[in-house]
């Protein structure tokens, strides 16, 4: 896939490597934007000679090399460096450089994304799911790509939200990325009990027989589907069903309302009992 063209200077050959955050990056505009979402971890090492060369001899942005080489000789502050990189070439939304440049000051790197990380799983424990959906998209997008097990953990938690509201063909997909960043058994557990959920069955054995790697955690998958079915053809919920079926075979209308009526009545009572207890 080809890169979109630049409005700022010209696109390089030869990436930049930031290699606080270990990306690379072939234009001004992906300078900007690389250094506005990863804003938390950016410190001294960005004030890089090398960078204000590529800028230069890549980019074509001689201005923009000039001044950062004055402030480099100056021994001017991280944030002024970033400062005048953003300014000149003028990529992000109005208002948005002071933004990034108030992130970078009150820095902070992990302390900060496991701050944010923490109010997102209170907010989806209080039932607030899009709100947390939203704030984890948004870790992503700051987390340096070198941050592997935090970005698995994120995309663990999206997983589980998804599964929570039986999204599981949206789970499956946050579990395996978890998985590829970070391969433990719980995220391959994980992964493969939502594919188990929404595939048909030829599809899920398909899916196994080219994934042998997940043999382990498919078994451990279908012990407990196994264990969970078992529970609950012996309790209240599938007795009350079976009831409900035979008055409906039956034509006791009368009878079968008013016992649908007093199931449901239970289900919801112990449904809002659950979601009160999780809050």
């Amino acid at each position: 896939m080809g890169r979109i063209l630049t409005v700022a200077g010209k696109l390089a050959d030869t990436p930049y490597r930031i290699r606080k955050i270990e990306r690379s990056v072939y234009s001004a505009e992906e300078l900007c934007y690389s250094l506005a979402q990863c804003a938390d971890f950016m410190d001294a090492e960005i004030m890089d000679p090398a960078l204000a060369d590529w800028l230069s001899e890549s980019c074509g942005l001689h201005e923009l090399a000039r001044l950062l080489r004055g402030q480099l000789r100056a021994h001017r502050t991280p944030k002024e460096f970033v400062g005048t990189i953003l300014r000149e070439c003028a990529c992000l939304p109005p208002g948005e450089n002071a933004k990034v440049l108030a992130r970078m000051e009150a820095g902070g790197g992990m302390e900060s994304i496991n701050k944010e990380l923490a109010r997102a799983q209170a907010l989806a424990a209080k039932g607030h799911m899009r709100k947390a959906q939203n704030t984890y998209t948004e870790l992503l997008d700051r987390l340096p790509d070198m941050e592997r097990g935090t970005r698995a953990q994120i995309w663990k938690e999206k997983g589980l939200h998804y599964a929570d509201s039986f999204l599981f063909e949206r789970a499956a997909d946050c579990f395996g990325r978890a998985w590829e960043l970070s391969p433990m058994p719980e995220h391959a557990f994980w992964y493969v009990a939502s594919l188990y959920m929404y595939m048909d069955g030829n599809e899920y054995r398909k899916f196994l027989e080219q994934n042998p790697q997940f043999y382990e955690s498919a078994y451990q998958v279908e012990q407990r589907a196994a264990k969970a079915e078992s529970r609950y053809k012996s309790g209240s919920e599938s007795r009350q069903l079976r009831r409900l079926r035979q008055l409906k075979r039956e034509k006791q209308d009368e009878a079968f309302s008013s016992r649908l009526g007093h199931t449901l009545k239970g289900m919801q009572e112990d449904y809002r009992a659950r979601v009160t207890a999780s809050v």
